[in-house]
């Protein structure tokens, strides 16, 4: 694999990269290699300082930037053990895109709430806690300042099963002023949202269901002061 990691991308992954205003190549990761994986053997993960690239052997190619881009990070545990490590990337014409180890399905109304209009199911690109932060990272680090000016212009903002405005936030059941929230919580893959009685101020969500949910936290923390 380590040759991997400084292959360079393709001529057309490249000139994608180029058109997109992607920035500068960093990494390349894959699949394993092996025969058992011979199905994903010629896909690539050419990640760049401002967006990634995906390419298969097959031809499928797609790029997705760190301002357009929504992602959902679905991780599971069985025993202890890291067995789903899926991410879906949600470009803005409502293409989406898994890939990483695991699988990850939506159902039509999740489809729906997240304006999915197509999933290709992608390679299990091997080390995601390394690509997979660098994605979320970026994503917040491009995208927050602007959802802040939107809210401050009395926008509101959905993350799937939340909406964020400049008052506060709501679930479609209960919504709560940013003033009202004492903390908030991750546990066990969720979110929740505590008053300053302790109790939950609205639903507690899984984070897996929430996109862009590094962005959303952060935005939360600021909100909230």
């Amino acid at each position: 694999m380590d040759e991997i990691f400084s292959e360079r991308p393709s001529a057309s992954a490249a000139a994608l990269a180029g058109q997109r205003g992607l920035g500068d190549w960093v990494q390349t990761f894959a699949s394993k290699q092996g025969w058992m994986y011979r199905k994903w053997r010629g896909w690539r993960l050419y990640v760049h300082t401002g967006g990634l690239v995906v390419s298969s052997f097959d031809g499928f190619e797609a790029a997705y930037d760190w301002p357009t881009t929504r992602a959902l990070r679905y991780y599971r545990r069985v025993n202890g053990a890291l067995v789903n490590a899926r991410y879906t990337l949600i470009a803005p014409s409502g293409h989406a895109l898994n890939i990483g180890p695991g699988s990850r399905g939506f159902l039509q109304r999740q489809k729906e709430q997240l304006g999915i209009t197509e999933v290709v199911h992608g390679a299990p690109f091997l080390y995601p806690g390394d690509w997979g932060d660098y994605l979320l990272r970026g994503i917040t680090r491009a995208q927050l300042p602007g959802v802040l000016s939107r809210i401050a212009r009395g926008e509101a903002m959905g993350f799937g099963p939340f909406t964020a405005d400049r008052h506060g936030l709501r679930d479609g059941k209960r919504s709560v002023a940013w003033s009202g929230i004492g903390e908030v919580r991750t546990y066990d893959g969720r979110v929740s949202f505590d008053g300053h009685d302790k109790r939950l101020a609205v639903g507690s969500r899984p984070l897996a269901d929430i996109p862009n949910a590094d962005l959303f936290l952060n935005l939360c923390h600021e909100l909230k002061g």
